[in-house]
Formats: C-alpha cells, structure tokens, sequence
C-alpha cells in the first residue's frame, strides 16, 4: 500500500501535493503547532469494531548496527534506535517507531543483522481508543525516522526536543528523499523502504 502510484505512496514529498496524507514527512501535526518528523508506513487496516488487533508484519533492520535505545514512545506504542553502518554509507541513525510495544525482539547493546526482526508494526491507542488517522480504519505502522550524525550516539532522551520546531526533533534529522536524492542512491533507501514496508521474509531471501 506504500508503493510507487499507490494510495500512501511513499515517494510523495511534498505536503501540499493534492495526493499527499499523514503519512508524510513534514505534514502538519496538532493543528499545525509542529510537522511530522518521519515517514509512516501502514502495514494493516482493521476495523473499528475489531479489539486487540496485532500484526503479523516483521519491522526488521535495514543494515547490520547496534541497538542504541529501546522504550516507549507515542499513545502506547515503542521504538527502536539502532546505529546503523556500511562500508558504502558509512554512520547513520534510523528510529523504528510506533512499534508493538510487547513485541520487541532487541535491547540496548544488542548487535543487529541487517534482515533482522526487531519486533512488529504496532497500533497506536489513546485511552484504549485508536486516534482517527484513517477514516473508519484503525491502521499499524512504522514510523521511520532518519538522523545524519551517526557519530552522535547519545540518543537516549536526546532525539525528541519539543523546544526545537519544527519537528521536535534533534538537528540532524532529514527528509528521506532528500538522502534519496542527495546522499544515497534511489535504489538503494527505496529497497530499504520497502524493506520495512512488508512483511520482510521474502525480502531477507532476494537480499542473501
């Protein structure tokens, strides 16, 4: 559902693109006080009649690194903060977000494989109630976050700052397709998109 030409597509960049959604890096967030500092990426809609879904989407790592932080973090969902590094690429820090908080599969410290399932896509509740993001649906994500700096590990506490607008986040976070278009290479952050998008088994397989 968020590839090229589909309804959450994630190539859209723009916010005021007329196909763009919520889903989007740099979208107004709590009318319009803060934007959106990630790309989401749906994995399931559900109804809203239906109680306690779970996924079965795998959010795995897109390139071997080390678990830098793993806590809470929005309306009852987790994260993952992972030191990533390649010999092509070299240091960067990637936020796995709004993760199945009882799912997680890593902890501080640990060494990760790229292809790795650190947990699986999560659903955000508010009082036990799901916010309304897509109408009539109740969706599960990721929310990808993407930081430059990989030299600066001291993210515990440090990646989220209200005071800085107006992503509330720290100065080295980056739109993705600006590292798309500027630093990496379309192929490969849109295989890493893809990557946490779907269910990663088959993905693991075309990759060894």
């Amino acid at each position: 559902m968020n590839d090229r030409g589909l309804l959450y597509d994630w190539t859209i960049k723009n916010p005021t693109d007329k196909n763009a959604t919520q889903t989007i890096y740099g979208r107004n967030r709590s009318g319009g006080t803060r934007k959106h500092a990630a790309r989401d990426l749906y994995t399931d809609f559900f109804g809203r009649n239906i109680k306690n879904p779970k996924s079965n989407v795998e959010i795995v790592a897109i390139a071997n690194g080390e678990v830098l932080d793993t806590r809470a973090f929005y309306l009852e969902t987790h994260q993952v903060t992972i030191l990533h590094e390649t010999s092509k690429y070299g240091k960067f820090i990637i936020r796995y977000g709004e993760m199945d908080k009882n799912s997680i599969k890593v902890n501080i410290g640990d060494k990760v494989k790229q292809g790795q399932v650190l947990g699986y896509a999560g659903l955000m509740l508010e009082n036990g109630v799901h916010p309304n993001i897509v109408p009539n649906r109740q969706v599960m994500m990721l929310h990808f976050e993407y930081f430059t700096n990989g030299n600066d590990t001291n993210v515990i506490g440090k990646l989220t700052d209200k005071s800085k607008l107006p992503f509330q986040r720290r100065n080295d976070i980056i739109i993705l397709l600006e590292a798309i278009n500027e630093k990496v290479g379309i192929n490969y952050w849109s295989y890493i998109l893809l990557l946490c998008a779907i269910t990663c088994k088959q993905h693991r397989n075309r990759m060894q």
